[in-house]
């Protein structure tokens, strides 16, 4: 079995979940680094200058940053997502051969990738599933 999965998103549940935990992550980490950088220039900058004029300088001395941190969340949440894939995509086939196991379905054994997490799991299914299978004999 190829290591390789052909698919990134395998279980929009599961997945999804963890897209928007990191996206909200990411969301505040950069909202209050915007805060911050404000912050310590309001307070720490020349008292004379309006916010306007403040803002203007943040972003003169600061752009690239920005730019940088809203360039580098897609590359957060693809990592997420292909990470999940080691344990999102056994429990989709652990699932799957569940339900046609409960259903009298005959199931071929189950095996994991190599860089899967839970590989155990898919021995130990096939261990019931061998007794399952016997006991309707």
């Amino acid at each position: 079995m190829s290591n390789q999965r052909g698919k990134v998103y395998v279980d929009r549940a599961v997945q999804g979940a963890l897209a928007k935990r990191i996206v909200a992550h990411w969301g505040v980490f950069f909202g209050l680094s915007l805060l911050s950088l404000f912050t310590v220039e309001y307070f720490l900058g020349d008292a004379t200058l309006t916010v306007g004029e403040h803002l203007t300088q943040l972003w003169s001395k600061y752009a690239f940053l920005v730019i940088l941190m809203l360039a580098i969340l897609p590359t957060f949440v693809y990592d997420t997502l292909k990470l999940s894939n080691r344990f999102a995509g056994p429990l989709v086939r652990l699932r799957a051969s569940i339900h046609g196991l409960a259903h009298g379905d005959e199931v071929v054994e189950l095996k994991f990738r190599e860089n899967d997490f839970w590989r155990e799991l898919s021995e130990d299914f096939n261990l019931v599933a061998h007794r399952v299978t016997e006991s309707k004999v």
